[in-house]
């Protein structure tokens, strides 16, 4: 009899694959029959915006002021998701998480870098979850520069509540999707969407927005 002894790398290769294959089945079962959460934090740091831009609505945001686009963007949040087995949580481990950032990271000759000039990104890991970020900055400049003739100081701080939410509504889609479904997302068919590729948009400060594309997609994968 004949005994074939397989090298390590192959046992190694074989673990990797059946424990994969099983990571994959439990998250397959889990996203098919519980809740999942969702993280949705601010990072403490401060927030404020650009001096111009505080020039165009009277002054710096104010710490009352602050507390109610707090309040408002989780609001869109939950409002977004609250038809799916999702729970918006402060949760910093949360399976999918998406913290509001501002603070410049560097300042050199009165010039402020701050972490990226996106309004939001992701890194999306699809049965292992993902996490991301969405920019105070780039959303509270882009609620002043859209805001519509004659709008008030606090139409215009709601607006920038609703903006900051509504980015991060998109960025859990995509998180939530995962890489297979990118292509039901980030499209331009709508721009009054959750799914529209752009926040440089007046829809996403002011009006509503709706679910297109992408609702099909997380109604069969986590509706209640």
């Amino acid at each position: 009899m004949t005994c074939v002894r397989a090298s390590a790398n192959v046992v190694i290769g074989a673990v990797a694959v059946l424990a994969a294959a099983g990571t994959s089945a439990a998250i397959a079962w889990r996203a098919s029959s519980s809740t999942i959460d969702a993280g949705f934090w601010w990072d403490d740091a401060p927030f404020a915006v650009s001096a111009d831009d505080a020039v165009k609505i009277g002054g710096p945001i104010t710490a009352d002021e602050l507390t109610r686009i707090q309040r408002l963007s989780r609001g869109e949040v939950e409002r977004a998701y609250q038809d799916l087995r999702v729970t918006v949580t402060d949760h910093h481990d949360a399976f999918w998480r998406i913290s509001v950032i501002g603070e410049p990271i560097t300042i050199n000759r009165n010039h402020s870098t701050y972490p990226f000039a996106m309004a939001g990104q992701s890194h999306v890991f699809g049965p292992l979850g993902g996490f991301g970020s969405v920019g105070f900055l780039v959303l509270a400049h882009n609620a002043i520069e859209y805001a519509p003739d004659g709008a008030s100081r606090a139409e215009i701080v709601d607006g920038i509540g609703r903006g900051i939410g509504r980015a991060a509504v998109h960025e859990l889609a995509h998180q939530a999707l995962g890489t297979d479904n990118l292509s039901h997302i980030d499209n331009r068919s709508d721009e009054h969407s959750y799914e529209y590729s752009s926040a440089d948009r007046p829809a996403q400060y002011y009006g509503t927005l709706r679910w297109t594309t992408a609702w099909p997609v997380l109604a069969k994968k986590f509706g209640k």
